[in-house]
Order: C-alpha cells, then sequence, then structure tokens
C-alpha cells in the first residue's frame, strides 16, 4: 500500500524543511511526498528543488503560479497524489514517531481499508499532552448522523487521512474560500456511506518549534487593544455552510440537521473559542467574536422561529460561560474539554 504525504506549503520554509527531515525517518518503505506551493513569496521553491532527487522518499513538487488560496492548495497538494491514501500534513508540523506510518498501514490493511479518518497529536512545546480528538482506535461506522458527530474533529487538517479514490469522487471546488473544505469533504464522504476510522495514536507533531520558536499562529493575529476591535465571526458560519451543504449533497434534508449544527457551535465551539482567546490574552478578540456572531448569521438556514429563539438563549448563555469562567479552570480541563468535544 502507497501511502502520499500532502503538504499544503505557503512560506515558512524552513518549518516545511523540519518536515521533511522527520518525515525522512519513517521506516515504511512505499511513501511519497507531495507538496504544492501556493505561490510562496520566500525562497520555498528553490530549496524544495534542490531536494528532488536526492530525497528519502520521492518528492513531488508544484508550484501555482499565483496564489489560490487555502482550500484550492490543500485541494490540490491531494489531486497530486498517486497512493492509495492521502495523509495531510500542515508545513509546520510533521509525524511524530518513526513508525507512524507503518501503523496506520496496518491497520487500514487489517479493517479493509476504510475510506476516510484522522488521528489524535501533541504539540511540541508540550509533548507530554495528547489533544484527544480521536477517543479510541476502530472503524466507527458512516452515516448523515455520524457525520455530524465528527464534522467539526475534521476542522484541523494535520493527521486526517482520506482514501484517494473517495477524495477525488467528492473533490469540488464549490468551497474554495471557505477556509473549511475538508469539512464539507468529509461530512459528504461519511454522510454517504465512507467508514470513518479514528485512531487513538498521537502521529501528528503541531506547531514545530526552531529556536524554541512556533511558526506564527491564528493567536498572534488576535485583537488586544481597544482600538482594534472589530466584529469577526472566526469563520465559524462557515463551518455550519459546509457541514449542512455536505449532508444536502449526500442526499439528506439539510434543514433536519441545520439546527443540531449550529447548536453545537454555540454550545461547544463559541465559548470553547471565547476562553482561549482570553488566556492569549485577547479579551478584546473575545468581545469582537461575541459581537460578530450573533445568530443573525444563520437567517439562511431557515430554522424555525422557535428554534432561532432557542439559538438566542444559547448565544447568551455560552457568552457568560466563554467570557467570565475563570481561566485557571480552564487551564486545567482544557484536553479534557477539547476531548469531550471531539466525541
Amino acid at each position: 500500500m502507497k501511502i502520499s504525504i500532502a503538504i499544503p506549503q505557503y512560506n515558512r520554509v524552513e518549518f516545511l524543511l523540519k518536515n521533511l527531515e522527520r518525515l525522512s525517518a519513517q521506516t515504511y518503505p512505499d511513501i511519497e511526498v507531495v507538496i504544492s506551493d501556493d505561490a510562496s513569496s520566500d525562497d520555498t521553491e528553490a530549496r524544495i528543488r534542490a531536494l528532488v532527487g536526492h530525497y528519502r522518499y520521492p518528492l513531488v513538487y508544484f508550484r501555482h503560479p499565483q496564489n489560490v488560496g487555502y482550500d484550492a492548495n490543500l485541494r490540490k497538494s491531494m489531486e497530486l497524489c498517486s497512493g492509495d491514501y492521502c495523509f495531510i500534513l500542515g508545513n509546520d508540523d510533521a509525524l511524530n514517531a518513526p513508525d507512524d506510518i507503518a501503523h496506520l498501514v496496518d491497520f487500514l490493511e487489517s479493517h479493509q481499508r476504510p475510506e476516510i479518518g484522522f488521528c489524535n497529536f501533541v504539540e511540541e512545546a508540550d509533548l507530554s499532552q495528547v489533544n484527544r480528538r480521536a477517543a479510541q482506535t476502530a472503524v466507527l461506522g458512516a452515516g448523515p448522523d455520524l457525520a455530524l458527530k465528527y464534522h467539526k474533529s475534521f476542522s484541523f487538517v494535520a493527521g486526517l487521512i482520506f482514501r484517494r479514490d473517495v477524495f477525488l469522487q467528492a473533490n469540488t471546488d464549490r468551497f474554495d474560500g471557505s477556509i473549511y473544505v475538508q469539512i464539507y469533504l468529509a461530512t459528504l464522504i461519511i454522510a454517504r456511506g465512507g467508514r470513518l476510522f479514528t485512531l487513538e495514536r498521537p502521529m501528528v507533531l503541531k506547531d514545530l518549534q526552531i529556536g524554541g520558536e512556533r511558526a506564527n499562529s491564528y493567536r498572534e493575529k488576535l485583537a488586544r487593544q481597544w482600538r482594534d476591535l472589530r466584529p469577526t465571526d472566526s469563520g465559524l458560519p462557515q463551518v455550519v455552510r459546509v457541514a449542512v451543504e455536505g449532508l444536502r449533497d449526500a442526499g439528506f434534508n439539510a434543514g433536519v440537521y441545520a439546527y443540531a449544527v449550529v447548536k453545537k457551535i454555540y454550545t461547544q465551539t463559541y465559548p470553547f473559542w471565547l476562553l482561549d482567546f482570553r488566556r492569549n490574552g485577547a479579551f478584546v478578540a473575545a468581545c469582537g467574536l461575541c459581537w460578530g456572531l450573533y445568530p443573525s448569521k444563520f437567517a439562511t438556514l431557515g430554522l424555525s422561529g422557535f428554534n432561532t429563539l432557542k439559538m438566542w438563549g444559547y448565544y447568551g448563555l455560552f457568552t457568560l460561560v466563554g467570557l467570565f469562567t475563570p481561566l485557571f479552570l480552564f487551564n486545567r480541563l482544557q484536553h479534557k474539554i477539547y476531548a469531550r468535544l471531539k466525541r
């Protein structure tokens, strides 16, 4: 079985090179590495082309002539793959242990090659704490209810695993610009019968460090001064949109599921992000999220008047939770909360 490592690349080439260095230590022989470069403005092209022909594994490098955005670049990295499965890594993430791909292949072959899945991850800054979006190692099944339950587990792209033939059947440019095309693909695939599998093993090393510093993340861009206060929705309406459209395109009545998707946003993702913003010294950004995520954002989903009223109740309650829960409690319980949200 051939495994393709799909890496959507944009700048930060030093982190990509560290990623590739760690990849070269894998024990499994049949791997290819595919890099889709979204017109990086640094010296990514020269640095990577210098590796082609010398790297341990076959290395496929493609450069877009102009910037096409995250979703199109992610899809291109997967389109270029020739393996049986695509394993996605961010350019500042890496595989964690040398036998990770060997372990993955053993699982896939012993479970009749399921269609789509994800694994756990650790951050290089804290190797002792596993981020548990996968609660077990198993094939969980398929169908719209399972797609609804696990769609948010596909928001973090590293460690997502697609059987390539199934990805190609679902692939579309309709959601380019959403920054969550992978959630649409996963929801569609699972809802229409693709078997979802999860791996407890933390196969991804997230947020690589060079010289003790991580690549810039969204946290560095959060508003911290009141003069910078702006309404923002952090892309959460797009999460709802891609999940609902995935269910609709799989042939299900999306209106039945829309309320459940929005409820998950307000009761789980929204307060978690408010707390995370506050923990990173960005109370102003948290207020901007409150400002920008009124339930009216979801008016186009056609929720009933009663369900809309309930959304306002959830919004008010979990705004208070997110803004006023003591941070020491959140810090203590963060990873348990994260694991709970992903179940």
